[in-house]
């Protein structure tokens, strides 16, 4: 990368990260608000997603304008008061940017299924609390069994979702479970040549919990032209990344077994990576 990018890259991340900061002030006092008036809740809720809308626009105006990332938008048509499960294939830190710019600005306010580890990062764990991010363990604790852990971690993603019948929100899975590498495919024997096998818990939990809700599920492929570390991309060298969008009724996917429709989708999406070699190469 030149030292152009480079620059922008710094610029881009400085903005990306004030943004992150101008916005824990309001947002300690909301949690404030609906911890001390629990009657103010659906009022919190409104003024939180206005500030998670204002950050989105202010990260793509920096990443368009300044860092020169480009991405295609797939117009989705969305109505933000309407639940949606997004699923995703994940390569790079930038996938949640770009999931967050064609979703949130016209519809739901995104929320993820996040690590433990992210908890306790400062701005990000206060996020988590605030918009009801569902965090979840990579292992279990020494007096925990396995099955003790996955189920904890069902329970924090029901409790999630239920948010979404007061505050309806676009639930989103990264169903790799971690983003690609060729040596993690390379380790888990891959079936595919630019994805990691799905791991359908995370997803099914969420399905299972939003089914009376009867969200649409949205199928995300993101295709970066050749490979690209987080930091290409806020340095505008990534090129044009494209995003291709399925919808899907959520009766269609719970009609068969998750686990392979989740393969099935995953099938299609490798054939739409595999168009340029380079998209089998990792992603950071």
């Amino acid at each position: 990368m030149t030292f152009t990018g480079h620059l922008k890259a710094t610029v881009s991340f400085s903005l990306v990260a004030s943004n992150l900061l101008l916005w824990m002030l309001p947002l300690l006092l909301l949690l404030a608000i609906r911890l001390l008036v629990p009657g103010l809740r659906p009022t919190v809720s409104r003024i939180g997603c206005g500030i998670y809308r204002q950050a989105v626009v202010f990260d793509d105006w920096v990443l368009k304008r300044i860092s020169g990332a480009q991405w295609q938008d797939p117009g989705l048509e969305l109505n933000q008061e309407e639940a949606i499960v997004v699923v995703a294939n994940h390569g790079s830190w930038s996938d949640v940017f770009l999931i967050q710019s064609i979703i949130a600005r016209r519809g739901p306010i995104v929320k993820f299924l996040c690590k433990r580890e992210l908890a306790y990062i400062p701005i990000l764990g206060l996020i988590f609390v605030v918009f009801d991010f569902p965090v979840l363990q990579r292992k279990a604790h020494a007096l925990q069994s396995e099955s003790d852990r996955r189920e904890d971690d069902r329970r924090r993603v029901r409790e999630a979702c239920e948010a979404l019948y007061r505050a309806p929100a676009a639930m989103l899975s990264f169903a790799e479970g971690t983003r690609f590498s060729e040596k993690k495919q390379q380790s888990l024997k891959s079936p595919y040549r630019c994805l990691l096998p799905p791991r359908p818990a995370g997803f099914t939990a969420i399905l299972e919990a939003l089914e009376s809700l009867k969200p649409n599920v949205v199928d995300v492929t993101i295709r970066y032209p050749h490979p690209s570390t987080f930091w290409q991309f806020l340095g505008g060298s990534a090129g044009e990344i494209e995003i291709e969008t399925r919808t899907f009724p959520i009766e269609d996917v719970l009609k068969q077994e998750v686990r392979t429709w989740l393969e099935e989708r995953w099938v299609e999406k490798d054939k739409v990576l595999d168009l340029t070699p380079a998209a089998t190469s990792q992603l950071n």
